[in-house]
């Protein structure tokens, strides 16, 4: 029988018994009917018939009855959007699924987004649905600094990798609280120890990127997330001290707080921090290490000792910190201070060294005094300086050694001769050596005599064996002569060598390089300074010298 109604004539009954039903209130299966009837195509008709009967269900308040089976095509823009601002009031689930699947042409993403947060301000129920939608509105209007922001509410999983990746540092500038959320969710929201914390993801990726997101900003963002804060500072010490120096002050507080056991570290490596404000913070919690590496700092070394006195009552650590001032007043405040305390004399007697005087120590103690153990540190401190002197005697014996050695070798080295060469030439006058008397010096120069020697010196140290004459027949007597000829002729040298080395004779080119060194040494002062302190460059006496006839 309907194959034989004809279509237009078959929708018509259709719409007008839905309206029959709509009219009775049956809005359900009114609903049914439309689904059943209404063209599905492009044409005007059929878009208007759809477009009735859309509003006709918006004002029996039934559209989600129809809002799955709407055409996703040919509608007016405003249809869509009536039926998605219908459904952000009515079911949100419904609302998701529609803007996630229709198509982004079929509505205006961007009025859509306002009013899914105007929603969202108003809601307490459903919030996750209208941050997913809004999430993904805002990457299909390509406005990533909005998106990210609730996808890390979200905590959509690798989003950081993203970020990352489509280098989206700028847009997470203003969202370090929600990065770090974000750690902590990835954690499990377990208590984990500060080194797995520093290495979560986010926390890397905001010290990472400094340049993009500046540490200033962050450490805004995190002032009232504090445990936040002070992992934040802490990666940022790991990577570069430097960049939380503007923070130091904080940091103390925070490591106070929150770790105590790494503030005594943080305090040894930074130089930024205010003494004075890290030292009320420590004193405020107790933190005496703390205290006395600050003081220590300071310079009041003597407060930093009467806490470890007082407060920690730790003879080793008292008698360390004395060890690292090198302070005699510090030793001499600990003495005085241990002079009554039994514990505090043994550890000084033990642990002391040869920093103190335990003769002096043991002088200042009470009579009547029983000091525990003393018999053993006594025995201690007599069996060191036993060590001491032993050492100090095996050291002497080693020393005389190696200088009775040296000593000779350079009595062998001195008794040697030095060969000069007749063909040489003097380095005063550049005028050969042959057939005259020629000086040698230890140095290896070689100069005629009266090239070196005053005239005075030379007449007065002159032998008649040595005279020019004598000088003539060296050669012969050195080779034809008796044993005892060549005997007389080398015992005139030593001689004549005796007599020179009377008047201390140096060396022309020694003197003149000991000279220009001595004047290179002392650049910055004028002659009249060097003067004044002292320091005239004279040239150094040079071992005795030789003389050779040639």
């Amino acid at each position: 029988m309907c194959n034989q109604v004809k279509e237009p004539e078959y929708q018509a009954i259709g719409q007008h018994y839905a309206q029959l039903l709509m009219d009775a209130g049956d809005s359900a299966e009114a609903a049914k009917v439309c689904l059943r009837v209404l063209p599905r195509t492009s044409e005007t008709e059929s878009v208007a018939a759809w477009e009735s009967w859309i509003f006709a269900f918006a004002e029996a308040n039934a559209l989600q009855l129809v809002a799955p089976h709407i055409p996703t095509a040919g509608l007016s823009s405003t249809v869509y959007e009536m039926v998605l601002a219908f459904l952000l009031t009515s079911d949100i689930a419904q609302f998701k699924e529609l803007v996630f699947a229709w198509p982004p042409t079929l509505f205006n993403a961007f009025s859509v987004a306002l009013a899914v947060e105007d929603q969202l301000e108003k809601t307490t129920g459903d919030r996750e649905a209208l941050q997913e939608t809004l999430a993904f509105l805002y990457d299909r209007l390509n406005q990533p600094a909005k998106s990210l922001k609730y996808h890390l509410e979200l905590f959509t999983v690798g989003v950081l990798d993203r970020i990352r990746r489509e280098n989206l540092f700028d847009a997470v500038r203003d969202k370090a609280e929600l990065v770090m959320r974000y750690d902590d969710h990835e954690l499990g929201g377990e208590a984990r120890s500060l080194g797995d914390r520093c290495e979560a993801k986010g926390v890397v990726l905001l010290t990472d990127n400094t340049d993009a997101i500046p540490c200033s900003s962050v450490v805004k963002q995190l002032v009232s997330s504090p445990e936040h804060l002070h992992v934040y500072l802490h990666t940022l010490l790991g990577k570069d001290s430097h960049l939380g120096a503007p923070f130091a002050d904080l940091q103390v507080e925070l490591y106070a707080e929150y770790d105590p056991a790494k503030l005594l570290s943080f305090l040894r490596i930074s130089t930024y921090y205010t003494f004075d404000r890290a030292l009320e913070i420590c004193e405020e919690r107790g933190l005496v290490p703390e205290m006395v590496f600050i003081l220590g700092r300071m310079g009041d070394n003597h407060r930093a000792l009467m806490l470890i006195i007082e407060r920690l009552r730790d003879v080793p650590r008292a008698i360390e910190f004395a060890k690292e001032q090198n302070d005699p007043e510090l030793w001499s405040d600990l003495m005085v201070y241990s002079r009554d305390k039994p514990e505090f004399i043994v550890g000084l007697l033990e642990l002391g060294g040869t920093l103190t005087n335990p003769t002096k120590l043991i002088r200042s103690v009470p009579q009547g005094l029983i000091v525990p153990d003393i018999r053993r540190a006594l025995t201690n401190v007599l069996y060191d300086y036993h060590l001491q002197v032993e050492l100090c005697t095996d050291c002497k014996h080693v020393l005389d050694a190696d200088c009775e050695l040296l000593s000779e070798g350079l009595r062998r080295v001195q008794h040697q001769g030095l060969a000069v060469d007749g063909d040489q030439m003097c380095l005063v006058c550049q005028d050969s050596l042959a057939g005259s008397v020629a000086l040698s010096f230890w140095c290896g120069h070689v100069f005629h005599d009266r090239c070196v020697l005053h005239p005075d010196v030379l007449k007065k140290t002159m032998l008649k064996s040595m005279s020019e004459s004598a000088l003539g027949r060296r050669n012969t007597r050195l080779m034809h002569g008796s044993i005892e000829q060549r005997r007389m002729l080398t015992q005139s040298k030593l001689d004549r060598t005796m007599l020179i080395r009377q008047y201390h004779p140096v060396c022309p080119v020694c003197a003149e390089y000991d000279q220009k060194k001595m004047a290179q040494m002392h650049t910055g002062w004028s002659s009249s300074e060097r003067k004044d302190h002292g320091e005239e460059p004279t040239a150094e006496l040079l071992p005795p010298m030789q003389a050779l006839l040639l």
